[in-house]
């Protein structure tokens, strides 16, 4: 995979600082620890929190904002951010009625999670995302692994926390939602991590990987797949075999 990098050390703060200037009306950047927030802080509602590693995007920092998410804690590339970023972060946008935190489930960003819940100075409660059925246990996780699902949680409590709903009832949604949630991912390339410098696994030109997760875990099996030779080279895609 071919990419721009200028330096992987300085690669988040970079990347973040790109993306908060060009939506600064919509976003405000913190650099130590890193988070983003609201840009103008809201009040008298449920403060919403997600967070996890860079590599994703635009989760989780493309979705803050009205009805969506107060602040968004990023780590390094495939990385959990740290405890200090979610306790900064919910120190920010608390307004009152307590901050709600959405996690997904990976075995570091639960555990940091955990960590600053512990510290906060006021309410919480976590909603934890378990969205892929591909496999029930994989690296990094205990259980489900935590995935696209992640949006519709982050929306749909939202908009409750947006209406006024209390912490109870924004946890319960998330819950409700998570649970009745369900995706697998699809791998036809692997991606490159920019510290590491090649693909996280190989995979042939020929093949497919079902239920890929989102670092590049295994899936459930590789298939076959063919390439449509009608089709002209622009709009080409790969196809499984029936």
């Amino acid at each position: 995979m071919k990419i721009f990098v200028n330096d992987v050390e300085n690669l988040l703060t970079e990347s973040l600082s790109g993306f908060a200037a060009a939506h600064r009306d919509l976003v405000s950047l913190q650099l130590d620890p890193h988070y983003l927030t609201r840009a103008k802080k809201a009040g008298n509602k449920v403060a919403l929190i997600s967070g996890g590693g860079s590599g994703h995007e635009p989760l989780h920092t493309g979705f803050i904002g009205r009805g969506m998410l107060d602040a968004a804690c990023p780590g390094h590339v495939f990385t959990s951010p740290t405890p200090d970023q979610m306790l900064a972060a919910a120190e920010a946008v608390e307004s009152g009625k307590g901050v709600l935190f959405i996690v997904k489930n990976y075995a570091g960003d639960v555990m940091n999670f955990e960590m600053a819940a512990e510290m906060l100075p006021f309410e919480s409660a976590t909603v934890l995302t378990s969205d892929d059925v591909a496999v029930e246990n994989s690296t990094w996780t205990t259980g489900r692994r935590g995935v696209a699902g992640t949006v519709l949680v982050e929306k749909c409590v939202g908009s409750l926390a947006e209406a006024g709903a209390d912490l109870a009832a924004c946890k319960a949604l998330g819950d409700k939602v998570n649970q009745r949630t369900a995706s697998m991912g699809v791998a036809l390339t692997s991606c490159t991590v920019p510290a590491a410098g090649r693909p996280t696994f190989d995979i042939g030109d020929s093949e497919l990987e079902m239920g890929v997760g989102i670092h590049g875990e295994p899936g459930r099996r590789r298939e076959a797949c063919v390439l449509p030779t009608r089709l002209s080279p622009i709009w080409s895609t790969r196809f499984c075999k029936t």
